[in-house]
């Protein structure tokens, strides 16, 4: 796969292996940096929510950061820099980090106006973590680019110690969020903008899934009201569509089989819906899966929702039922319209 972005011979000074001496006047070039930087603040509704007509297949390429200074400085480890905060990537990661995590926000936020704070938390999770900042970062380059110590590198130090996947994963985690935070500061007028549109289309397969699902949910039909104009949620609805008097639904616990979550790699919880009446006994009417049992049972209430051939079978019944019912109550002479009894609450079996 090509690799978009900065070329090594474009950093002003040969990466690897620089004299501790060049950073003897980090303390001035520190005072440079800070001078010549100002913290932006995005506007939420300025990133407008994704789409899968915008997710683009391929990557997008990466911004230059306009700032030389900030440029060394974001691609230089600590360990390179006496440990000068100014002069390494200390400080532009510190920032990146949380421009990233308020720039996901904003775009979760937005394309997903009904997600509870939790799931939202766990897909910004999904873009932010050290693995997939870190794979960015061997994508665009910014692993060769970097003065980093020679035992971060995959290679290891020749004769020497090695560092664990674990922190190499960290090291190019923290790489990508201080190209973030030095893409945004060297450009005062423009940075957060083009770091947002970067990250939308980097970031926009990852959600393609939940987009998937959103887009999808949106294009349903209105969902039923109950009389306080209260929507109704896919168990609700199926109960009072087959429910009656006799007419056993529940929801029970299915073998997960270690199955996780495509993005956040959480476990998840499967749950089959059951009915016993009409002629059958423990039929499965649908199966879901999600990160809590109350989510999956309400994905396998759906489930059996949009089996419209089966549900019709049950539905009839139930209206062959309640004619038959009604033509014995006129028969004896019962006035009508008849109030008809509610259907027998919901049977969770113990489980939900």
């Amino acid at each position: 796969m090509p690799k978009h972005g900065l070329n090594p011979e474009e950093v002003s000074e040969p990466p690897f292996k620089r004299a501790k001496s060049d950073f003897a006047s980090s303390a001035s070039q520190g005072l440079a940096l800070e001078s010549a930087t100002s913290i932006q603040i995005p506007s939420l509704h300025a990133n407008t929510k994704w789409t899968l007509a915008t997710i683009e297949r391929t990557r997008p390429p990466l911004p230059d950061i306009l700032d030389p200074a900030l440029k060394k400085a974001a691609l230089t480890h600590p360990g390179q820099a006496n440990n000068d905060p100014v002069a390494s990537y200390e400080r532009l990661e510190w920032i990146g980090d949380a421009y990233l995590e308020l720039i996901a926000s904003s775009f979760i936020y937005q394309t997903f106006p009904t997600l509870p704070a939790g799931k939202s938390a766990q897909r910004r999770e999904m873009l932010i973590r050290n693995t997939t900042l870190g794979e960015f970062s061997v994508y665009y380059g910014l692993d060769k680019m970097a003065d980093i110590p020679e035992e971060f590198n995959m290679e290891g130090r020749v004769g020497g110690t090695n560092a664990s996947q674990k922190v190499r994963v960290k090291i190019l985690g923290d790489l990508f969020e201080a190209y973030v935070g030095g893409v945004i500061l060297s450009d005062p007028a423009n940075g957060i903008q083009r770091a947002s549109d970067w990250l939308k289309a980097l970031w926009g397969p990852l959600m393609a899934e939940y987009i998937r699902e959103e887009e999808k949910k949106a294009r349903k039909p209105e969902q039923k009201q109950s009389a306080s104009g209260q929507t109704l949620d896919p168990k609700t609805i199926l109960e009072a569509t087959i429910g009656a008097k006799g007419v056993k639904i529940e929801y029970k616990d299915l073998p997960s089989k270690n199955l996780k979550d495509r993005g956040t790699k959480l476990p998840l919880f499967a749950v089959g819906c059951f009915m016993t009446g009409w002629g059958e006994t423990n039929l499965q009417l649908g199966h879901g899966s999600a990160l809590s049992k109350k989510e999956a049972g309400q994905k396998a209430a759906q489930v059996a929702l949009d089996n419209k051939k089966l549900l019709k079978k049950f539905a009839d019944k139930k209206a062959e039922m309640k004619a038959a019912r009604e033509a014995q109550l006129q028969q004896a002479g019962v006035t009508f319209p008849l109030k008809e009894k509610p259907s027998a609450p919901e049977t969770t079996g113990g489980v939900l």
